[in-house]
């Protein structure tokens, strides 16, 4: 008996009808308890309030939950939240490619805009580069599904990750960690606590991870390093009285990253380069690159040369609180300083073929404020003022030899308000105003093989021919305003609540900053999302939760992001374009019960469906040869943690089911030929996670003991991202089974 094929074909589908059966069942993640179910706190609307009680589809995971779930990284939360889609954009630093419900961002570049905020400490990251985060000193995490334009501003049309560190404690103590897995992972990290006199306290964290890549390079008969990541922090918190606090952290991390080698999936046909110059590949990309991968079970590669994705920077925060009677007082101020360095050529190929070398150099800073109020009556509200500067330079080369410079500030004032008009009944209502400007400076040479743009250094950067010489000199603004509200109606009951809304939310306009053209540039304009959604949230004993949400939503002026090969691009050319409309509707099912005291078992499910409505390329609709990328029609998760006391401590153990169906990558439909390009398809996944973790306490502290097992059932690894340039394609891995040990002591 095959158990993994029989194990694929009927146990799975039928956990996940099983589970399915309650609709009016699901469930935020909840804490275990040997008396039934702890009560969860979020911020989703910017003030502390039970999730139960929250109307919103919001998502969070515990401290517990991270560590006993072999939840390393952001990427790994997408296995445990219905509907979402995350990966690494492996061509720029840490960069995270973000799906919810459909709409998502898939790109590098830091004009750009995400359309799933990122937010930590709550600071919000205005450029996907860095955000995909590694866990290790995370107090909350939380999920917010749908628009949340109101309180978050103009780029979580999609939703939000919040994100929340733990503060200095003010008192001494420590928790060091250290790992060991495979592909020769080493990973070493720790913080420390101590006060600072009697009101204060400092937190010193820091992290060194290394490891090797789970791929065979078989062109340069080597295994290539991965990792190689430098990460250290300060916090200070200090109290100035009983109702004024502040933290201050600054943070520095560089990461030295070679992502994994990509494979070549460019078919030998149509506009490919494959096709265009077979003297280079002998008309074999796909067959030499991306079928021998495929038919080792991904374990091997075949680039010529690896890809550099290095990233180094600072960032600042400061969290003031001030607690009147009545009301909450908060500033926060972000700031974020990184370069970025980009350096690939092969594309998965065994012969270099397109040398792209990137430096860029990105700045923000944020200011908000916000008033909370905390009256006794029936009337509540959230205001708040928000300001944002970005400076982003790009330069890149040789073969498109380019740099570009935005300057970009967005203004905003915002509020939403909640009034009980009985015991039973809730009104909320929210609107944001905001206010934004962007200015684009760009210059593009010829390529370096026609002699006119010889790359130099300045300052470490790679820079180009004289102004004179460029072949564009483009200097353009973009101005936009927009008012994104939300309407709520919630409806109490005994064993929880229910609740209807309607939202909106917007993405902000641009430029395309490696345009070939001026025209090409844009500015293309902003895109929006309606969404109306319908939710319960029960509790009906003290051992079972159960929440659902469904949802619609239509997002119009859509930008597509697509690259295209033809005459006059040098190999590809890119453009954004207000070209299409899509529609996405669906469900999704979280439930949590206790049977027993030390068993506890967590379930979601995710059904999406997700259309092109309207695709207009030169007046003609071709919806017909599109599709959403990244939104995959079922997502499903099933944990179950048993808990018991064994050698005088206690023992954990975790086993965790997700799955994943077919999606597909990203290309641009006005000149995607199924017949002749590349296979977009991303295949089905299911993996099951396993882990034992150990405590007990050692002298004035605890000993951890944790041995982890991801992706059990599968030795083979797997495509997580595919992406068609037009002139090329390529797809980007993730290794299968990986096993781990972990040790550590707190105090």
């Amino acid at each position: 008996m095959n158990f993994r094929k029989t194990y694929k074909k009927q146990l799975l589908p039928a956990v996940i009808s099983l589970c399915v059966l309650p609709l009016s069942a699901g469930s935020a993640n909840a804490q275990e308890s040997s008396v039934g179910l702890e009560e969860i706190i979020v911020t989703a609307q910017k003030r502390q309030a039970s999730l139960q009680e929250t109307p919103i589809a919001v998502s969070a995971l515990s401290p517990g939950q991270l560590e006993r779930g072999s939840i390393q990284t952001v990427l790994d939360v997408a296995k445990h939240v219905p509907n979402v889609e995350f990966h690494t954009v492996s061509q720029s630093g840490a960069s995270l490619g973000a799906s919810i419900r459909g709409i998502g961002f898939d790109d590098l570049e830091k004009a750009f805009e995400p359309t799933v905020g990122v937010s930590i400490d709550g600071v919000f990251m205005a450029s996907n580069s860095g955000a995909v985060v590694d866990f290790f000193d995370i107090a909350a995490v939380e999920v917010l599904r749908g628009p949340q334009g109101t309180l978050y501003g103009r780029n979580t049309i999609a939703g939000v990750i919040n994100i929340k560190r733990t503060e200095p404690t003010g008192e001494f103590g420590a928790k060091l960690q250290a790992t060991s897995a495979s592909h020769n992972r080493k990973d070493v990290k720790g913080i420390l606590n101590m006060p600072l006199g009697e009101n204060g306290g400092v937190k010193l964290n820091f992290r060194n991870l290394t490891s090797d890549s789970h791929l065979y390079n078989q062109t340069n008969q080597e295994r290539p390093k991965n990792r190689d990541s430098d990460v250290f922090g300060i916090a200070v918190k200090y109290d100035f009285s009983e109702q004024t606090s502040a933290v201050v952290s600054y943070d520095s991390y560089d990461h030295k990253t070679q992502p994994f080698d990509p494979i070549s999936i460019s078919e030998d046909s149509g506009g490919s380069l494959c096709a265009r110059i077979p003297a280079v590949f002998g008309g074999n990309c796909k067959a030499r690159s991306g079928d021998l991968s495929e038919a080792g079970g991904y374990k091997d590669s075949y680039a010529k040369n690896q890809i550099l994705g290095y990233i180094e920077g600072d960032n600042w925060t400061i969290n003031a609180e001030h607690q009147g009677d009545d009301f909450i007082l908060k500033y926060i101020m972000g700031s974020m300083e990184f370069e970025e360095l980009s350096d690939l050529d092969s594309w998965g190929s065994d012969t270099p073929f397109v040398k792209v070398v990137r430096n860029q150099m990105y700045e923000q800073v944020s200011h908000e404020f916000q008033y909370i109020s905390d009256y006794d009556g029936a009337f509540n509200f959230v205001a708040g003022l928000y300001h944002l500067d970005t400076e982003s330079f790009l330069t890149s080369g040789p073969g498109q030899a380019f740099t570009s410079a935005q300057d970009a500030n967005a203004k905003a004032v915002f509020g939403e308000m909640t009034y009980d008009l009985s015991d039973l009944w809730t009104l909320t209502a929210g609107v944001r105003y905001t206010e934004e400007e962007k200015e684009l400076t760009m210059l593009r040479w010829a390529s370096e093989a026609g002699g006119a743009a010889t790359p130099r250094l300045d300052n470490g950067i790679r820079q180009f021919g004289d102004i004179n010489e460029a072949t564009v000199n483009l200097n353009d603004t973009f101005e936009d305003d927009n008012l994104s509200y939300r309407l709520i109606v919630q409806r109490n009951f005994d064993i929880g609540m229910a609740f209807a809304s309607y939202s909106t939310g917007y993405r902000s306009g641009g430029f395309n900053p490696r345009a070939s053209t001026a025209f090409d540039a844009g500015p293309y304009q902003s895109e929006e999302v309606t969404n109306l959604e319908f939710g319960i949230r029960t509790q009906p004993t003290d051992t079972l939760q159960i929440n659902a949400t469904v949802f619609s939503s239509d997002y119009t002026d859509k930008q597509q992001f697509v690259a295209v090969g033809g005459e006059g691009c040098n190999p590809t050319c890119t453009l954004v374009r207000n070209a299409a409309e899509t529609s996405n509707q669906g469900l999704e099912i979280e439930a949590v019960v206790l049977p027993t005291d030390a068993l506890t078992v967590r379930f979601s499910y995710g059904y999406l469906d997700s259309e092109v409505e309207e695709y207009l390329v030169l007046g003609e609709d071709i919806s017909d040869n599109a599709w959403v990328p990244y939104a995959p029609e079922n997502t499903a998760s099933l944990t179950v943690e048993h808990a018991s006391q064994v050698f005088g401590g206690d023992l954990v153990i975790n086993g965790s089911l997700s799955y994943r169906s077919d999606l597909k990558g990203v290309t641009d439909a006005s000149a995607y030929d199924p017949a002749t390009g590349p296979d977009m398809n991303i295949e089905s996944h299911d993996q099951l996670d396993l882990s034992a973790t150990f405590k007990k306490e050692a002298g004035d502290g605890v000993f951890k003991a944790q041995l982890y097992a991801t992706d059990v059932l599968e030795s083979d690894g797997r495509v997580s991202r595919k992406y068609d340039a037009g002139a090329f394609a390529w797809a980007e891995l993730v290794p299968g089974r990986e096993v781990g040990v972990t040790i550590g002591y707190e105090f």
